[in-house]
């Protein structure tokens, strides 16, 4: 795999108007917020709320789980599913909001292009939990995939932001408890400083869109609560990456968490990690979100799609379609 970064220009008004839109409207009063845990709760419903009208595919089976003791859903998009195929994916949201509701419309659009169930993990979060909830909870899940007969060589874990860094932690974990890890890791605008200390949360404050610095400080301080933040599984940016399947990063080139996917790249090559860094020009945070509406970031998910083919062909994972993978609302079927 190409271990250099890819440059994708961007190229759509959509983007550009969504960008602008964010940034002159929407961070100017996330910025005003004064952030304690009741605003944490009503952030919480009300980003389920907004995220949920974006459209979901009438082709698209919707079952609750409960795997490892933790509760989440699982996805099916379309008829070229392998049944044996799962994207285990970590929700963003900065450690204190979103769910896999929030995320459907990322999520059923990685069911397709990725040929994968997807298992959207519903784990603990602040102000009611902190470090290492989400992570035992990501790892539960994962050993009860391995249980259930699902083999590492067809499981992508793959997260956006938080998510990105909880996937990083879970594969750490799972390298120090010895089980078999996935076939490679797709990580969207990953937070891997949780110290905050990457160049970009400077020189990329004022075009940054989205994210206020000072929600970062806050959200960071809330997760790991008692906890060193710049240690290895709560800024996965300063751990020893040897021995991790391929990662993809995908990050926007104006986002403030720029550094942490740059350092995060550097870091996996030194360790002999095959990475696919991907930066898109002037993207928004997790713009992967918007496909379907805006250009780039249909074509990122594309990106996402053809680099899971080809791990889990080079993992030694199924790659035939046997049979179509089905989901009966309200209980899974063959999972």
């Amino acid at each position: 795999m190409n271990t250099e970064a890819q440059f994708f220009k961007a190229f759509s008004w959509q983007g550009r108007a969504v960008a602008t839109a964010l940034r002159r409207f929407v961070k100017p009063v996330v910025a005003r917020v004064p952030f304690t845990p009741r605003v944490m709760k009503f952030s919480q419903l009300g980003f389920d709320t907004v995220t949920l009208a974006l459209p979901v595919h009438q082709d698209v089976h919707i079952a609750p789980a409960d795997i490892g003791g933790v509760p989440g859903e699982w996805l099916v998009t379309g008829r070229q599913v392998i049944s044996g195929r799962v994207v285990l994916y970590l929700h963003g949201g900065g450690y204190f909001f979103g769910s896999p509701r929030s995320h459907r419309s990322l999520t059923w659009r990685l069911s397709r292009a990725c040929r994968a169930k997807v298992l959207a993990l519903d784990y603990r979060q602040p102000p009611d939990w902190h470090y290492p909830a989400p992570l035992d909870d990501a790892v539960a899940a994962y050993r009860a995939l391995l249980s259930r007969g699902y083999r590492s060589e067809n499981i992508i874990i793959a997260g956006d932001s938080a998510g990105g860094n909880l996937s990083l932690v879970t594969m750490l974990r799972l390298r120090e408890l010895g089980l078999p890890l996935p076939a490679a890791s797709v990580l969207i605008s990953p937070w891997c400083d949780l110290t905050c200390s990457g160049d970009s949360v400077r020189e990329n404050e004022a075009q940054e869109p989205m994210i206020p610095v000072n929600a970062l400080r806050f959200i960071s301080a809330s997760y790991s609560r008692g906890s060193d933040p710049g240690s290895a599984l709560i800024s996965p940016v300063f751990a020893d990456l040897a021995g991790l399947p391929p990662l993809m990063i995908q990050v926007g080139s104006t986002e403030v968490l720029f550094s942490d996917a740059e350092r995060l790249a550097a870091s996996a090559r030194k360790a002999g990690v095959p990475v696919t860094m991907q930066v898109w020009e002037n993207m928004i945070h997790v713009f992967q979100a918007l496909a379907g509406w805006v250009p780039e970031s249909s074509l990122a998910v594309k990106e996402i799609g053809a680099f899971v083919e080809q791990a889990v062909r080079e993992a030694g994972g199924e790659q035939q379609l046997r049979q179509r993978a089905q989901l009966v609302r309200g209980a899974p079927a063959r999972l």
